[in-house]
This record gives C-alpha cells, structure tokens and sequence, in this order.
C-alpha cells in the first residue's frame, strides 16, 4: 500500500507549467520574438526586449533571485539605451537626406 500523502507529494513534484502564473513563458515568448525583430533590423525589438526584461524583473521578485532582478534591470537599461541610440541615428539619417535634397534643389 502506499504512505498517506503519497498523492499529494507525487502531485507537487510533477512540473506545472504554469507555476508562476505564466510569467516565465511569456517573458521567454518576448525575448525570442525581440531577437526575431533585431534580426530584421526592426527598432520595436527594444520594446519588446524591455517587456521581456520587466517580465523578468517580476519573476524574480515573485520567486526572490536577486540575480535575476540584478541582471534583469540590467537588461532593461541596456535595451533602453539601444532603442534611443537606434532612434538618434534614425533621426540623424532623415536630417541628413533633406540637407542633400535641398542642396540637390
């Protein structure tokens, strides 16, 4: 016969895929789909990349690695910084073009 509580403790110990409210696998969902769009050269990866590390940052307050906050807010700066230099040398680009096309003119 089995213990008492056997059920119970077979239960806990298969993996749940939605253990933490499904914070993780939407934050994985980001991050893929945010290297997806940088590789075709597409600026909203950033954001995309942000909500990922802010999804990150939440998961490791919700289940306390200070690693993961650590390194998650870490990210986000980072992404920030890109999608702000991206945008500046976007900028920088079209003021570039009508300079040439009012000399052109």
């Amino acid at each position: 016969m089995s213990e008492p509580g056997a059920v119970a403790t077979g239960y806990r110990n298969r993996m749940n895929l939605l253990q933490y409210f499904g914070i993780d696998w939407f934050a994985t969902a980001c991050g893929l789909a945010a290297v997806f769009l940088l590789g075709n050269k597409n600026k909203l990866g950033f954001l995309v990349f942000m909500m990922a590390s802010v999804s990150w940052i939440t998961f490791g307050l919700y289940v306390g690695s200070y690693a993961i906050v650590t390194g998650s807010s870490i990210f986000l700066v980072m992404h920030f910084r890109g999608f702000l230099k991206w945008r500046r040398e976007e900028l920088q680009n079209r003021f570039m073009e009508t300079q040439e096309l009012k000399v052109a003119k």
